[in-house]
């Protein structure tokens, strides 16, 4: 269970080793995750039976590591697979996003970050795993009991974040590649070309906006529904919160932000957009620590902790700050809270 600083595990093999290696280190904690995030039952497990499909014919990788977890927690795959399904079962508004790059950054280095906003009853779950799978780039991930890449950053340089995109009635999941499974597939890839090559080959099960970099100062971000895609390349930093900011997005899924009971989302994004263009040319890790955790202003703050009616509405918090460099290979991490840190960071 996690405390001041997320602790690191390394696996190193095959993918059914790794897996069966993870399965056997989380057990309890991923049969407890299991009961809390998505409580099979028997419409949820054969949704995920339909899913796995899905995972075997598109990520194969993943589909072996998933064995193997199933192995070493003595968990049937069926409630492996609805762990991954946790964004489409329990989907919720959470999180804020940025990536930087070129002109934007000091240096013109790749920096990608993002504040994993959850339930406060989640903040005990998480680590840092690193996992050297034998054929493909290693990569430095946060994870949670059974969702092994939750957001992170590979060898080759190329990073990932993410927020949910809050969706609309026209966005809800259906059967196809869980959004847990592509996130650590997209993290076999090696830039943002092939990542966003390999998403839109993909059948996808869920909404959601992924954040890319690569080493090459590469940048996209993907906001994606089942059946849609729209990809932003449009400039040097973009930021993103809990809906879609690209107009067919907004058309497609049938966005209207007014009628959503918190508009949290929308100041979360009007606030982080000013502070990118605030910083614009000098954004560093340095820099993006401070972003992430700016509490200035009325609520809702970028770095959100429970306090008052507004805050307790909206039933979130930071659980974690991420930030990836792709040039330097690092993954710099600080837990949320009342008094955020310390900082870490973490190298491939």
């Amino acid at each position: 269970m996690a405390g001041d600083v997320l602790k690191l595990t390394s696996l190193k093999g095959t993918a059914m080793q790794c897996g069966e290696a993870y399965g056997r280190i989380f057990e309890p904690l991923i049969m407890g995750f299991c009961q809390q995030g998505v409580r099979p039952d028997k419409k949820k497990l054969s949704y995920a039976r339909k899913c796995w499909r899905h995972v075997e014919q598109c990520a194969p990788v993943s589909a072996r590591f998933m064995r193997g977890v199933s192995a070493g927690s003595h968990l049937p795959l069926e409630h492996i697979t609805l762990l991954t399904l946790h964004e489409e079962v329990a989907h919720m508004a959470h999180c804020t996003a940025f990536v930087a790059c070129g002109a934007a950054t000091r240096g013109g280095r790749t920096v990608n970050a993002m504040n994993w906003d959850w339930s406060p009853s989640l903040y005990v779950w998480p680590g840092l795993l690193r996992l050297q799978v034998k054929g493909t780039p290693a990569a430095l991930t946060c994870h949670y009991p059974g969702l092994w890449a939750a957001a992170g950053i590979n060898d080759a340089g190329l990073s990932l974040m993410w927020t949910s995109s809050g969706g609309g009635p026209k966005s809800r999941p259906r059967v196809g590649l869980p959004t847990y499974v592509l996130i650590a597939e997209v993290l076999r890839r090696r830039t943002v070309e092939e990542a966003v090559d390999y998403i839109r080959r993909t059948k996808r099960a869920g909404p959601f906006n992924l954040l890319l970099g690569d080493a090459s100062g590469g940048t996209a971000v993907v906001e994606g529904m089942p059946g849609y895609l729209s990809i932003e390349r449009s400039g040097d930093a973009m930021v993103r919160a809990n809906h879609y900011v690209c107009e067919d997005m907004v058309r497609r899924a049938g966005q209207k932000l007014s009628r959503r009971p918190t508009p949290s989302t929308v100041a979360r994004y009007r606030q982080m957009v000013q502070l990118v263009r605030r910083q614009y040319s000098k954004i560093t890790a340095a820099v993006a620590r401070k972003m992430l955790t700016n509490r200035r202003g009325s609520w809702p703050w970028i770095h959100q902790f429970p306090g008052g009616p507004a805050a307790q509405a909206l039933g979130a918090m930071t659980i974690d700050s991420l930030i990836a460099v792709s040039q330097d290979r690092v993954l710099h991490t600080c837990r949320g809270g009342r008094t955020p840190g310390p900082w870490q960071a973490f190298s491939l």
